[in-house]
């Protein structure tokens, strides 16, 4: 249950104007623009600012990390590979590495929430660990976003309120 001092509309806790990057947009200008806004992700939308994707830290950081390929079972000259799962990793890591634009980079998967969301919305979906941006979406449009890092802040703001009228009233 929301305290009185809790905002309730996710308009209240966005980060506006999104920052996003274009599907065309270079690898190297997507890892600058997140490392100067210090952001873990970037939508990626079209020219109309509707989403298409998401760009993250760990899709960057797995573009370069060692490729793990998956073991095979070698059965009437072929190659079976021992787990499905394996092998659906190893494709995922030479997609990254291969890639060389947002569109070839990123995940199709956005979570995507309204204005008018409830802030305690926001907060079950980011419980799963998968989730760490919401873009928010108005008339099909990439209006803001809501990170982790935004909900760390208003939490925080939440606890200060909590001690200080703790304090206040011991």
């Amino acid at each position: 249950m929301p305290t009185p001092s809790m905002p309730k509309t996710i308009e209240q806790i966005m980060s506006s104007p999104a920052i996003t990057v274009k599907p065309q947009t270079r690898i190297r200008e997507i890892a600058r623009i997140m490392r100067e806004h210090q952001i873990s992700g970037v939508p990626v939308v079209d020219e109309s600012d509707r989403p298409l994707g998401v760009v993250t830290e760990i899709d960057l950081i797995e573009r370069h990390a060692p490729v793990k390929p998956p073991q095979y079972l070698a059965i009437l000259s072929g190659l079976i590979p021992v787990s499905l799962e394996e092998y659906r990793r190893y494709k995922e890591q030479v997609r990254h590495i291969l890639a060389i634009n947002a569109e070839q980079l990123m995940s199709t998967q956005v979570e995507t929430i309204v204005p008018e969301a409830s802030v305690e919305e926001a907060l079950e979906r980011m419980l799963d660990p998968a989730v760490f941006l919401l873009a928010v979406v108005q008339e099909e449009r990439v209006i803001g976003v809501v990170t982790r890092t935004d909900l760390v802040r208003l939490i925080e703001e939440l606890e200060l309120v909590d001690e200080e009228g703790t304090e206040a009233a011991g």
